[in-house]
């Protein structure tokens, strides 16, 4: 390969990363925080104590790869224990937390703000951001 044909190679390649950078970030600034989905029913985090709630939290830059996404990424509850769950959204963009199986979903969750949901059937629930598809979770709920 000549010295010119590697040049040019180098400056496409160089380019499609500067472009896929930049709809990552158009994205993730732009597009996302604007969605909506339909929120599914939620409970009131009043009377919610570590006793009676597992929290997870969406940290900073959750959304990036290889970040992990929810934390932690799975829990286990018991229904009538501590079967209500709470995700904190610490990272500065939006994101969701939508189940596989669509029985629970946040819709557009801001930065900053919280979404709770009580779980009263027992099973394995997985869920992830509809926004960013490198987070995933699973809730295990059990009965008591």
């Amino acid at each position: 390969m000549s010295s010119k044909n590697s040049t040019v190679v180098g400056i496409v390649v160089a380019a499609l990363i500067i472009g896929a950078v930049a709809s990552i970030g158009y994205y993730q600034f732009a597009v996302s925080p604007g969605q909506t989905t339909s929120p599914t029913t939620s409970v009131t985090t009043a009377g919610c104590t570590p006793t009676t709630c597992v929290n997870v939290t969406i940290p900073q830059n959750s959304g990036l790869p290889p970040a992990i996404g929810y934390s932690p990424g799975t829990i286990t509850v018991v229904i009538g224990v501590n079967s209500t769950v709470v995700w904190t959204n610490a990272d500065s963009v939006a994101h969701t937390v939508t189940a596989n199986d669509n029985s629970f979903n946040s819709g557009n969750l801001a930065a900053g703000r919280k979404y709770t949901h009580a779980f009263t059937t027992a099973g394995t629930f997985q869920y992830i951001c509809s926004y960013h598809s490198n987070m995933h979770g699973t809730v295990i709920v059990k009965s008591p």
